[in-house]
């Protein structure tokens, strides 16, 4: 059994988040695709480095994901025991372009099920953890889910495709799921990270994410999120949210089955 000590990794995500903010947040926003693809690579590489060394010097030998940009690899878990998947950045373009709503997000993943995940906004300086079977929490403060029922009440979040040159099909029905969705609440945002989004679903903030694609990576961290603070995730047509999965829809069980129901249509 391996017990994770969250104010540890919440140090170690903090300590480089603070550094990103320093070296890349006060820069001009980048004058090309190509500067903001290089910016990235260097941020991106960077924190990658500096967490994984923490990390293994804390919890020696677990394996770490190499599959976060390879949705491909991503259908079945890597590892029969544990390993971390690791997004250093998520949200990237919001920080080298100078505004907010990015994140780090950190899971644990054992024998194929999400154990302990962290998701870390440096801007806000708010940490996000949940231990399978132990809760939600913002900042060490319990989280739970908005007690909304109804869609006309709620403020629904979603995000486009990562890649939308090889993912026709998903950015098609992300448009017309926004289209079906819109008219039946009181607001739809995409507001940049997936974890933050979804770590925001968790504590109430908002009420409820979904979003169409194979990146079970992307969601898998604020998914143990919403499960432990009391809401219920799973896959875009209702199925269980598993490897394979071919999206996500997770908040309160009520707005996850009316939305799954309006997917439907």
């Amino acid at each position: 059994m391996i017990h994770v000590d969250p104010h540890a990794i919440g140090a170690i995500l903090a300590q480089v988040g603070e550094e990103l903010l320093e070296e890349y947040g006060g820069l001009a926003p980048a004058a090309s695709r190509e500067q903001l693809i290089e910016r990235f690579a260097d941020a991106n590489g960077w924190a990658e480095r500096r967490i994984r060394q923490a990390v293994n010097e804390i919890h020696p030998g677990l394996p770490w994901s190499d599959a976060e940009l390879d949705a491909a690899r991503q259908g079945s878990p890597e590892y029969g025991d544990a390993y971390w998947v690791l997004d250093p950045i998520d949200g990237a373009v919001h920080l080298h372009q100078g505004f907010g709503f990015w994140a780090i997000s950190l899971c644990l993943i054992r024998e194929g099920v999400a154990v302990f995940s962290a998701v870390y906004d440096a801007g806000r300086r708010e940490l996000f953890h949940a231990v399978r079977g132990e809760g939600a929490y913002l900042n060490g403060e319990r989280i739970r889910v908005s007690a909304k029922t109804g869609l006309a009440d709620a403020l629904l979040l979603t995000a486009p495709p990562n890649k939308v040159e090889v993912e026709p099909e998903n950015v098609k029905l992300t448009a017309w799921s926004v289209g079906k969705l819109l008219p039946e609440c009181t607001a739809l945002r995409m507001l940049g990270s997936v974890a933050l989004q979804m770590a925001y679903v968790a504590c109430g903030r908002m009420d409820a994410y979904w979003e169409f694609g194979r990146e079970i990576y992307d969601w898998l961290a604020g998914a143990l999120l919403i499960e432990e603070a009391g809401g219920c995730v799973s896959d875009v047509d209702g199925s269980p949210f598993t490897w394979g999965t071919s999206g996500v829809v997770a908040g309160p069980d009520a707005l996850r089955d009316k939305i799954v129901t309006v997917l439907a249509g």
